[in-house]
């Protein structure tokens, strides 16, 4: 009999656990009061305690307030909307917010400012040259065909292997 443990079609992933409000306010509340705790059997932390409970009653607002929030269901509701923007809904939404473009902007982190720099100074230059090309009235989309030839080909002089030597 082989044994299920060797068998390679099935993964264990684990759940992801969310904490909501609610809990993180009562995680912080409770990790304050522990440090109350080990602080108040330590000699002269007098003024340590003073710091500390000042921060115990201002979690303790929070908290009283994130259960507040809890027992009503328009929080709730407008959370579950924010969780879902944030999580599995964003692209969905993004794109629904897009008026022109289909796609997001390109994402440019990888690129050093040198780069970016480039980047600028190539679009200016392509923009440039669509003005050009419509003050002497050439049609849309000979324009649009000309400018990605010109975007395929690059600048001709930096092709050139003395280009900057002089």
């Amino acid at each position: 009999m082989a044994d299920v443990s060797d068998d390679d079609t099935f993964t264990f992933i684990p759940a992801q656990i969310r904490l909501t409000p609610f809990d993180r306010r009562l995680k912080e509340l409770r990790e304050l009061l522990e440090q109350h705790e080990e602080l108040s059997k330590q000699p002269n932390s007098e003024r340590r305690l003073a710091v500390l409970e000042y921060r115990i009653r201002k979690a303790k607002e929070r908290f009283e307030e994130e259960k507040r929030r809890d027992g009503d269901d328009g929080w709730r509701r407008r959370r579950d909307v924010d969780s879902w923007r944030s999580g599995e809904g964003r692209e969905l939404r993004n794109s629904s917010r897009r008026k022109v473009r289909d796609k997001p902007n390109e994402d440019l982190s990888h690129m050093t400012d040198e780069q970016k720099e480039e980047r600028k100074r190539d679009q200016r230059a392509d923009g440039n040259f669509v003005k050009r090309r419509e003050a002497k009235g050439a049609a849309a989309a000979d324009i649009q065909a000309e400018l990605i030839v010109r975007q395929q080909q690059g600048n001709p002089m930096t092709n050139d292997p003395t280009f900057g030597m002089f």
